[in-house]
């Protein structure tokens, strides 16, 4: 069967047909941002139709992210595993299993891959739904058609561009909700553990400072995050803590040893844990990285450093923040290396002075209770 697109010009009613009650798989897989980032599109759906029963399918440990969110009835997860093909397809052929035992009426395929495509496709919903950009068209039945950039000028956010889909498929159009991420209270005590086990104290203000990122194009110099880690202590008083994930060791000890304030070191923990050190930080300092979409979702304050990535369409969502970014022509591309430069000049060109200014900028305008 081939799919219908549905004109941008020409929404459709697909959402309010859908029976009382009906199942919603929504399907985005990949990074930790990206699944924050969908919240907005959850809230809306059950703000208009509470009836709804909205399941997320993601990969682990995102997951971990949602686990408390009360717009959602089900999530199911894709269990991360060795990277071998067998193990790979063990976990997505789990996950099938239990999207098909769930008959939903409704699946909408947030992500585009190649992997979303399949599962969308094998689901076993009456409307499998699409974009018209995504690849695989054959997995679905409904393909909406909607404009990159609108309106003409300037791009829409991430969350802007996503919920028009909702919107052509008969959302009504309305305020669009913050992020949502609610703590998990049950790993409150944990990592409040972790936090004095790494030698912070728990009874004074700090900031976090996330220095990694996916990609080497967005990531800041070590030399210049343990810069801004002595002016926060030094000039404002705060305890500093590195943060950082699997893989990041190396990139969290180029930073201590460059510090002239021994910073606190919290590393490899699990995600719902980050949440809640995070969650107490009076500011936050960052590459465009997951991490930094948790603090736009807590409501810390921020300053993002964004290099090759486009801050128009990725930054922090309705929350206090700061961009520090130097504009260059071949600004933005995919990130995974350099097409212009022998070294990503974007995220280098940043300057500490250009840091501690808007450092300075957010804590003079942002004061959080503890």
């Amino acid at each position: 069967m081939i799919p219908r697109a549905i004109p941008a010009a020409k929404p459709v009613d697909l959402l309010q047909s859908l029976p009382p009650g009906a199942r919603i798989l929504l399907v985005r897989l990949r990074s930790l941002g990206d699944t924050l980032l969908s919240t907005p599109l959850y809230t809306a759906l059950k703000s208009w139709r509470q009836d709804l029963r909205l399941s997320v399918l993601v990969e682990s440990p995102n997951d971990e992210i949602l686990r408390n969110n009360p717009d959602l009835d089900n999530i199911i997860s894709i269990r991360a595993s060795d990277k071998n093909a067998l193990g790979v397809f063990a976990a997505r052929y789990g996950a099938l299993k239990q999207i098909r035992a769930a008959k939903f009426d409704c699946c909408i395929n947030l992500h585009g891959g190649v992997t979303s495509a399949w599962l969308t496709a094998l689901s076993g919903a009456n409307h499998r739904v699409g974009v018209s950009t995504f690849r695989n068209r054959i997995a679905y039945n409904f393909i909406i058609d909607v404009p990159r950039r609108q309106p003409a000028d300037r791009k829409p956010h991430t969350v802007e561009y996503q919920i028009s889909w909702l919107n052509y498929l008969g959302l009504p159009r309305g305020p669009i909700p913050p992020l949502r991420l609610v703590p998990d209270p049950s790993r409150r005590a944990s990592a409040l553990a972790k936090l004095q086990d790494a030698g912070l104290d728990t009874g004074r203000d700090y900031a976090v400072i996330h220095p990694g990122s996916r990609y080497h194009t967005k990531e800041w110099p070590a030399e210049g995050f343990a810069e801004i880690a002595d002016e926060i202590t030094v000039k404002y008083g705060l305890q500093v803590l590195l943060l950082g994930g699997p893989g990041e060791e190396e990139k969290i000890g180029r930073v201590v040893k460059l510090c002239g304030s021994p910073p606190v070191v919290v590393q490899n923990v699990p995600v719902a844990d980050i949440v809640w050190v995070i969650q107490g930080a009076r500011l936050f300092v960052g590459n465009d990285s997951g991490p930094t979409h948790i603090a736009a979702a807590l409501q810390v304050p921020i300053v993002v450093l964004f290099g090759s990535s486009d801050s128009q369409v990725w930054f922090p969502w309705k929350s206090p923040y700061q961009i520090v970014q130097n504009d260059f022509a071949c600004n933005p591309c995919p990130g995974q290396r350099c097409l212009v430069y022998d070294k990503p000049r974007c995220i280098l060109s940043i300057t500490p002075k250009q840091v501690k200014t808007a450092v300075a900028a957010q804590l003079r305008s942002a004061t959080r209770p503890r």
